[in-house]
């Protein structure tokens, strides 16, 4: 039995069974493939998101709302494909035409939507050396335990700093124990200036445990030793604060950063071109169905 082929002018051409098979068989692989994809797309913004120190976490560190918009992004768009694909399904099983023709077109606007996020995956990676330093130094500076307890975005910020330098073991924005930018930035901070420290130099957050703690944030003075010496730090080690965070949060929060903004680029990029493919031939098999179907 041989189909029939409509082309954009509703003129029929015959098209093998064989064909045809081929043509199903195609589609559904790539509709497995687009399936597997989408689930892996919605796992990966839902980890990126609600991860301990994912992006909901970083947007937050640096009052920048673009991290959490890529995830929001991926389990829209991951949840939208995984629907968008059991209609594709059910459309080639059962041949109807209208399915088949609604999966095409919802299925060209989540390709757009994919490869939007792919792109600001990359942006994100892109934007680390150049952005988020100085966003994070702004941030610490000006919004750091500056009235928590009347400013709910304040409070969010302070929380979230206090968070990430406990679980990175870092304290401030950049550098190592002898850079004006890691531990000593906190001395430039409204924090500071407007007396909310309580006679700390760090916050308590910066500190290895609760030990000692008087003596990390320098309430208690240790001679020659952070937070109370201007850096950089004469190179003996009896003088080291060895309770103090040294290193600024940007060092180690990058690795963990570029690695989350290459995952969820690469990811929705590839996905996007299985998409591309399904989509091509989905058009295909969709122009061999006769329109009463």
């Amino acid at each position: 039995m041989a189909y029939e082929l409509y082309d954009l002018n509703d003129s029929p051409k015959a098209v093998s069974p064989n064909v045809l098979r081929g043509i199903r068989i195609a589609l559904l692989s790539f509709l497995a493939i687009v399936l597997i994809g989408a689930i892996s797309i919605l796992g990966i913004g839902l980890w990126t998101l609600e991860a301990e120190y994912g992006n909901q976490q970083v947007s937050e560190l640096i009052n920048a709302q673009i991290y959490k918009a890529d995830s929001y992004l991926m389990i829209i768009g991951g949840s939208a494909i995984i629907a968008i694909s059991v209609v594709g399904f059910l459309g080639v099983f059962k041949d109807y035409r209208c399915l088949l023709g609604l999966h095409i077109g919802l299925l060209s606007f989540l390709s757009i939507m994919l490869f939007v996020a792919g792109v600001l995956g990359y942006v994100l990676v892109g934007e680390l050396e150049d952005k988020v330093k100085d966003k994070m130094e702004d941030v610490l500076t000006k919004n750091y335990g500056v009235d928590i307890y009347q400013s709910a975005r304040n409070r969010i910020i302070t929380e979230a700093w206090d968070t990430v330098q406990q679980g990175f073991e870092c304290c401030g924005v950049k550098g190592d124990q002898d850079s004006l930018d890691s531990w000593y930035i906190y001395q430039r901070t409204a924090w500071y200036s407007l007396g909310l420290n309580n006679g700390s130099y760090v916050p308590e957050s910066c500190c290895k445990g609760i030990e000692n703690i008087l003596q990390c944030t320098g309430i208690i003075p240790s001679p020659g030793s952070p937070p109370r010496v201007k850096p950089p730090i004469k190179d003996n080690s009896y003088l080291k604060n060895y309770t103090l965070f040294t290193t600024g949060c940007f060092n180690v929060l990058h690795p963990y950063l570029h690695r989350t903004g290459i995952t969820i680029g690469t990811t929705a990029i590839v996905v996007g071109v299985f998409m591309i493919v399904e989509l091509v031939l989905s058009i295909c098999f969709y122009r061999t169905l006769p329109e009463k179907s």
